[in-house]
């Protein structure tokens, strides 16, 4: 039996906090409408800080598979994933959808329903993105990994990733496709659904994973490169944005990928030089995926409430309300689902033991 991996707890940890308060943010945003000044260079140049999340969790995800079943998937890995990730997809998506109408009455319920399952028009979008690499990983194995050197196949998950963001990132659908339908929502669809977006997460996570102790070794090697090299990064991200050559505030820019893996690879040397993460970062890891499901429903519902209050509360205030009220509820929602039999349907699976290493969970961390 293969030993726990105790820094994908960190990872988790960062990575959902990471995305509750990039949400809150926007929350804080959208209510006080904000789209100038300093103010809204500070709170978009937050956002951009935290949008490793969702990359993050993909790399985590392939890492996890890589390390637990580096050879061949185990029996019911599909028929699991569908029950705890599928089912809590289609379920989020119709709450969405429920509650984005309520908010706003131009907006269509099923309309807006279709578009959720069928574009990914909503936060869940990132378990489409997941399952497209739980089908592509064994031909990944059998067909890629296991006949080319492992730099080789890096570096051109790296280019085919750069080049189909970068089709994205620079080219203005409104000029050169002004008589598409829906351009703005097919572009959206196409910047981030595709595996293309995000093949080197997918990639180099499978060579970490299956190369645990050499990864390590790796990175305590160059662990006085690592903090560097995250300064460098973030620094590049944020001159992109301030300099106007991306403006797009989200995860499917091309300057979010090395931003995301030195950010990764410096959580992986942090985590790996404590004998134990600590308890509080344990539990959110637990919770992580009900947090992810749950917050920006909490926050849908929390900008009814606190637009009453507009007046009163500053930016910062609701960005810290949102953040603390989002994680509270969605963590006291994933629990009492937790409780009912069925409740893993709707919210993902809990593990009850405090382990991420149960064999039935989505994203085991050892192989039991």
């Amino acid at each position: 039996m293969k030993r726990e991996v105790k820094e994908i707890y960190l990872l988790r940890y960062v990575a959902c906090l990471g995305i509750v308060l990039m949400h809150s943010v926007t929350l804080a945003l959208n209510m006080y409408d904000i789209e100038e000044g300093p103010l809204f260079v500070i709170l978009t140049s937050i956002q951009l800080i935290f949008m490793f999340g969702t990359p993050l969790f993909i790399f985590i995800s392939e890492f996890v598979i890589a390390y637990s079943y580096s050879d061949r998937l185990p029996k019911k890995f599909y028929v699991k994933r569908y029950k705890y990730m599928l089912t809590p997809f289609l379920f989020i998506g119709l709450l969405d959808a429920v509650l984005k109408s309520i908010e706003s009455p131009s907006i269509e319920f099923a309309k807006k329903l279709l578009l959720n399952y069928l574009e990914g028009d909503f936060h869940g979008y990132f378990i489409v993105i997941i399952f497209q690499f739980y089908f592509i990983h064994p031909f990944f194995v059998k067909f890629i990994a296991s006949r080319y050197p492992a730099s080789q196949v890096i570096m051109t998950a790296f280019i085919i990733n750069f080049s189909y963001l970068a089709f994205f990132n620079f080219l203005d659908p409104f000029k050169y496709f002004p008589d598409l339908a829906y351009t703005s929502l097919q572009w959206d669809f196409f910047n981030k659904m595709p595996f293309p977006a995000w093949i080197a997460y997918f990639v180099v996570a499978y060579y970490c994973g299956k190369n645990y102790d050499k990864f390590l070794s790796w990175l305590q090697r160059f662990r006085y490169l690592l903090l560097a090299v995250l300064l460098i990064t973030v620094s590049l991200l944020l001159t992109s944005q301030l300099s106007g050559i991306i403006t797009e505030v989200h995860s499917k820019r091309i300057d979010v990928i090395l931003y995301t893996f030195s950010v990764a690879f410096l959580l992986f040397f942090i985590a790996s030089n404590r004998r134990k993460m600590p308890k509080f970062i344990i539990f959110i890891s637990r919770y992580s995926f009900g947090i992810y499901l749950l917050h920006p429903l909490v926050n849908s519902l929390l900008k009814i409430f606190l637009t009453n209050f507009i007046e009163t509360l500053s930016v910062f205030s609701i960005i810290a309300i949102s953040f603390i009220v989002s994680i509270s509820c969605s963590i006291c929602i994933t629990y009492i689902m937790s409780k009912w039999k069925f409740g893993s349907f709707f919210i993902g699976q809990l593990n009850n033991n405090g382990d991420s290493h149960k064999k039935d969970a989505p994203f085991p961390i050892q192989k039991s």
